[in-house]
């Protein structure tokens, strides 16, 4: 089963993904995974937090600031979150679960199709994964 974007409409779901292949460096804070939340319809980025490598999955603190920027940005609410199954995402699941969002894991070969676009645009931005 694949996921098709053309059958939601705008903010009806969201999808959570990692932007970056390898972790970004810093000198004074360690590494970091840049977590986004993507609008599926219209493929804009809404939400990001940078999650340190050594954390198992983003904090409860982290999930809701992530999730709180999203509905800013987006203009609303989505039903549904798409997660990929093999990510740990216990405390950002009981966040979104809280705030009314139903959660949807799917296979990563469902979901990395969707967010190609955007992984090559930041992988491009970031240049060599170094940042200051």
């Amino acid at each position: 089963m694949s996921i098709d974007p053309t059958k939601f409409s705008r903010n009806e779901v969201w999808l959570l993904f990692q932007l970056n292949d390898i972790p970004l460096q810093t000198e004074q804070d360690g590494d970091f995974n840049a977590l986004a939340i993507m609008e599926l319809v219209t493929g804009m980025i809404v939400g990001m937090e940078m999650v340190q490598v050594t954390e198992p999955e983003i904090s409860e603190f982290q999930s809701r600031k992530l999730l709180a920027a999203a509905e800013v940005q987006a203009g609303s609410r989505p039903q549904r979150l798409f997660i990929d199954l093999e990510r740990k995402a216990d405390r950002l699941s009981s966040v979104a679960a809280a705030m009314g969002i139903s959660i949807e894991r799917a296979r990563s070969g469902e979901l990395a199709p969707l967010s190609r676009e955007a992984r090559d645009g930041f992988a491009a931005h970031v240049s060599g994964s170094r940042m200051q």
